[in-house]
């Protein structure tokens, strides 16, 4: 596996537990309204208050520094697609870590995004190989 694709991978797991994590924050909290601004500050403390809040940030944050110093040396047009499979781990973790259910027709456009995203590897290959 090469260094491009080794930190793609890196950078997908950190920004989909990021994604769960935020999911878990949020809903622990429950639904929120916010009506003014004192509101919008309330809420500001309730979520930076949460440690799992942080741990979301972090895989966050980790895909964004790993994803821009991808971008410079490697295609955008190659690299960007690659993150769509954020979707595909989100679908396959949600059932497990947010107790969600993917439904059928769910999964159809999960199985086209990994559809996209390998077709995307492939152009890559062919371009290297010289073909079209």
């Amino acid at each position: 596996m090469g260094k491009t694709m080794l930190l793609l991978l890196i950078a997908i797991i950190a920004v989909t537990f990021g994604d769960i994590w935020m999911s878990q924050t949020m809903k622990g909290l429950g639904e929120i309204k916010i009506a003014s601004l004192a509101d919008f500050f309330a809420v500001a403390l309730r979520v930076i208050s949460q440690p799992r809040f942080w741990l979301a940030v972090s895989g966050m944050a980790t895909f964004f520094f790993i994803w821009t110093s991808i971008l410079s040396y490697a295609d955008l047009t190659f690299v960007l697609p690659f993150t769509a499979m954020t979707y595909v781990l989100n679908a396959m973790l949600a059932p497990v870590m947010l107790n969600e259910t993917v439904s059928p027709t769910r999964w159809l456009g999960v199985l086209l995004i990994a559809a996209g995203v390998a077709l995307v590897g492939l152009s890559e290959a062919w371009q290297k190989s010289g073909q079209p």
